[in-house]
């Protein structure tokens, strides 16, 4: 019945339900009618008990339905709304750390069971605190859904992005070489420079570090060592000047 009413539409639906009981009423009155005739008892004219089956349920119906179908739909974009908090990150709008992770699991051991190549990238924001202590954390909620937008600009629907952290990101890439996916840092470097976030007239540019690791479709690596194996090459590529992508390929 949900279904159904969503299907429609709320004026659709009441429309409907409206038709339905004028439809039933005048069938009650007509069976009502004929009985009374059948015993001989005074009854109403057909004509008479034609428009009271007709009027009643024309009046009512809409005001008992227009509620009644009102709540369903509240309830139902109450219920996508608390969909969506349980799944995104409210900043970014990319997964959050938990549905990140799930999704990553369930592509891996796809990836794993077909030996298909894949690859994840750890990202980083440089000096994220910088921008909140000479901005504020205002104009560093700012950047970070800055940066999820270009993520989404340039991402495949088949990539999975999260954010797992502060200013920290995760992305899994399906069937994804690692020379596939240092492009793809590339980008990601390229989309990052070209943006300035602008913040009470100022324009704030900032820069990112990404670790990189790869499946091959043979290594033995679990999805865990190979979240670890990219936090190890983001640690490089911090350490090595930030700015930047370091490698690491797992066993």
């Amino acid at each position: 019945m949900k279904r159904l009413v969503l299907k429609w539409g709320a004026k659709n639906t009441v429309f409907i339900v409206t038709v339905c009981s004028v439809l039933i009423s005048v069938a009650v009155a007509l069976i009502a009618v004929w009985g009374l005739n059948q015993l001989r008892v005074a009854s109403l004219s057909m004509m008479t008990a034609m428009m009271i089956a007709i009027v009643i349920p024309t009046l009512l119906a809409p005001v008992i339905s227009g509620p009644l179908v009102g709540l369903i739909f509240q309830i139902n974009q109450l219920e996508t709304e608390m969909r969506v908090l349980a799944t995104y990150d409210g900043l970014t709008k990319l997964l959050n750390r938990r549905v990140f992770l799930e999704r990553a699991e369930y592509a891996y051991n796809i990836a794993k069971r077909e030996k298909q190549s894949f690859s994840i990238l750890a990202v980083d924001l440089d000096f994220f605190k910088r921008i909140n202590d000479q901005y504020g954390h205002t104009a560093g909620d700012t950047v970070l859904a800055a940066f999820g937008n270009l993520v989404r600009g340039i991402s495949r629907d088949s990539d999975i992005a999260g954010r797992v952290g502060g200013e920290e990101f995760t992305f899994f890439l399906p069937n994804t070489t690692a020379a596939e996916a240092e492009f793809f840092a590339e980008r990601l470097h390229a989309a990052v420079k070209e943006t300035a976030v602008k913040h009470l007239g100022s324009d704030i540019h900032f820069t990112i570090s990404i670790g990189l690791t790869s499946f091959t479709g043979n290594n033995t690596s679990s999805l865990d060592s190979l979240l670890q194996f990219a936090d190890s090459a983001l640690y490089e590529a911090k350490k090595n000047g930030r700015n930047q992508t370091s490698k690491l390929i797992g066993l």
